[in-house]
């Protein structure tokens, strides 16, 4: 059994969303000051690094991460490369032969060369409209992408994310795809149950089925 994971090592160094800040470690005690033991604050966005959006990050009174279901983050997944170089469109996707009732799909696109950058790179690619009403039409329940969003930077009003997740379609952001070939997989994908929360990092890996 090969187990690839796909999570963003979260670092102080490392690219954000324009306007997050970069996770932050810092010592509360340690042995080396005499303590007892080891023990850090960390300050971190609830979208750093490899992470899911819950609904409530775009639609208000939306579901919470904390109430996510289990059953969606965890199941047969299939790893799809697009090899387009902007966006990502409706006719791409009929395009790529996804198989009737895939509930799990990661898009391996050229993002995953930016991951290599320490900064934010803005021309990733992402879906557009069609590409997510194409999606929420043949009831995929999660979508994966290898960089920090879905849509294009500073897109209003964010319809891809809010098509998405008015249809219950759970978002996975910033996956690393860079080792994964194409093909299907176990996904465990678990968030940190954190009450309330818009969002939440995540520690993803793939299992070969």
């Amino acid at each position: 059994m090969k187990v690839y994971d796909i999570s963003l090592t979260l670092r102080q160094r490392m690219p954000v969303y324009p306007g997050e800040r970069t996770p932050l470690l810092e010592p509360t005690s340690t042995i080396e000051r005499g303590d007892l033991y080891n023990v850090s604050r960390l300050s971190i966005s609830t979208h750093t690094g490899t992470h899911v959006d819950a609904p409530l990050h775009f639609l208000p009174g939306g579901t919470p991460v904390d109430q996510l279901p289990v059953d969606v983050l965890v199941g047969p997944a299939l790893v799809v490369e697009m090899p387009v170089e902007q966006e990502i469109i409706a006719a791409d996707l009929e395009a790529a032969a996804i198989p009737a009732g895939t509930e799990r799909l990661l898009l391996k696109t050229r993002n995953s060369r930016l991951l290599d950058d320490d900064d934010f790179r803005p021309d990733f690619v992402y879906l557009t409209l069609d590409a997510a009403r194409w999606l929420v039409e043949r009831g995929v329940r999660l979508l994966a992408i290898d960089y920090l969003s879905v849509e294009q930077m500073d897109a209003q009003p964010n319809v891809v994310h809010q098509t998405l997740l008015q249809a219950g379609v759970v978002i996975v952001e910033g996956a690393d795809l860079r080792q994964v070939a194409a093909g299907p997989y176990l996904l465990a994908c678990l968030p940190l149950k954190i009450e309330g929360a818009d969002g939440s990092p995540v520690r993803a890996v793939l299992v070969e089925m």
